[in-house]
């Protein structure tokens, strides 16, 4: 996917919502290492739209950055080189029915794995697909930085409808670097490390400094402690160190408890109001949810398709396998490069090979809804008990319609 480079706006799609202002942040925080141009955030609630953009705007135009903003996507994406999608489809009421029917069928409410995410997944095949057409109309050579969940099937669908510089981001490679780092009381910048797998299933399969294997003595170190949930027993076994969601794949696992959308919901009118009391400062609740994937995973992305060099990330690219594999790049404003080569230990390989066959299942459930998919897709979820998936899949088949017409409203 190469490109002639990222000359032209910056356009983000659900820009409106008040978690836009840790974005901003973010890039405030890099200062001029972010090469600065016209931004235009894109959202349906004017009201909260104009709120987030005269703080936006406030916050970047010290750094050269012109923000403007529209309800008209449209308007937003003509002429864009650069796009950051994290349209919420369904919105935050949506996110909660995906969280109820997890807890009906027993199981750990997610917006990325599980029956959750499958049943977001099959919710916003009709808009997602407008999108789609709407990118390919307006800004058909655009770089589109994905961070719609769940992320690896809506990466797939974006390319396979036409976005072809469709790449999606996630920080959970790099937080997990971070976090073993910190543990061996090391500088992750100076790390030689490698990292094989799907969005929220991957792993860390090499982890050195100075040349020295250091996943044994991150395993030492740990004791009793976990890695962001992770017990140092699991690592010692897998040879590698699983993202913080390897926790949910456990025998038994951890015991359902109610979701975030209701949280997310009161949190983001907290923060519209907070912002319209004091337009000029960052939000204080803004703290109370972790974003680090602006940080960690756009800001540096933005940065390495501004610069004339390769500087490394980490993406999810639709492979040749025909699924959308995560892994680390060289990402410049020439596009990304191959997805580097990180072979898996054996026990950990063993993983992959099952969650590869689950995302390929779940790409025919999305592709092709039935009853048989769905059910299909959910008896290869490494996640899913083999007795609760016909209730699950009866569940998902029963409420199509009614959540297909939801994500549309």
């Amino acid at each position: 996917m190469g490109r002639a480079g990222v000359t032209g706006h910056l356009a983000v799609l659900g820009g409106g919502t008040p978690y836009t202002v840790a974005l901003a942040d973010a890039i405030a925080a890099r200062g001029r290492a972010v090469a600065p141009g016209p931004l235009v955030l894109a959202g349906r609630d004017a009201r909260a739209l104009e709120t987030v953009g005269r703080y936006v705007r406030g916050r970047l135009a010290p750094l050269g950055w012109s923000t403007t903003w529209t309800t008209e996507p449209r308007a937003a994406l003509r002429g864009a080189s650069l796009v950051l999608h994290q349209i919420r489809y369904g919105g935050t009421a949506g996110r909660q029915r995906d969280e109820e029917l997890a807890l009906a069928c027993g199981l750990v409410a997610d917006e990325t794995l599980g029956p959750g995410a499958l049943q977001a997944a099959l919710r916003l095949r009709a808009p997602l697909a407008e999108t789609c057409r709407m990118l390919v109309e307006e800004c058909p050579g655009a770089v589109v930085l994905n961070l719609t969940n769940p992320l690896s099937l809506t990466t797939a669908r974006m390319v396979r409808a036409g976005v072809s510089g469709c790449l999606g981001l996630c920080e959970l490679p790099r937080v997990t670097l971070e976090a073993a780092a910190a543990v061996l009381g090391e500088d992750p910048a100076r790390a030689r490390w490698a990292y094989a797998g799907l969005n929220h299933r991957g792993f860390l399969v090499r982890l050195e400094w100075d040349g020295v294997d250091r996943i044994p003595d991150l395993v030492r170190r740990l004791g009793d402690r976990t890695l962001n949930g992770i017990r140092a027993d699991e690592i010692a076994a897998l040879k590698a160190i699983p993202t913080k969601y390897f926790r949910l794949a456990r025998t038994p696992a951890p015991a359902p408890e109610p979701g975030r959308a209701a949280f997310l919901g009161s949190l983001r009118a907290r923060l519209l109001e907070e912002l319209r009391a004091d337009p000029g400062r960052s939000p204080p609740s803004l703290g109370v949810r972790d974003m680090a994937w602006y940080p960690r995973a756009v800001v540096p992305a933005i940065e390495a398709l501004r610069s004339p060099r390769p500087l490394d990330c980490e993406v999810n690219v639709l492979a040749p396998s025909g699924i959308v594999e995560e892994g680390r790049v060289g990402l410049s404003a020439a596009g990304p490069g191959p997805l580097r080569p990180a072979a898996a230990p054996a026990p950990a390989a063993a993983w992959l090979a099952a969650f590869r066959r689950h995302e390929r299942d779940l790409l025919d459930a999305v592709e092709h809804p039935s009853l048989p998919a769905i059910r299909r897709a959910l008896e290869a979820d490494p996640l899913i008990p083999a007795p609760k998936v016909e209730e699950c899949a009866r569940l998902i088949w029963a409420r199509r319609d009614a959540e297909a017409a939801a994500a549309s409203a």
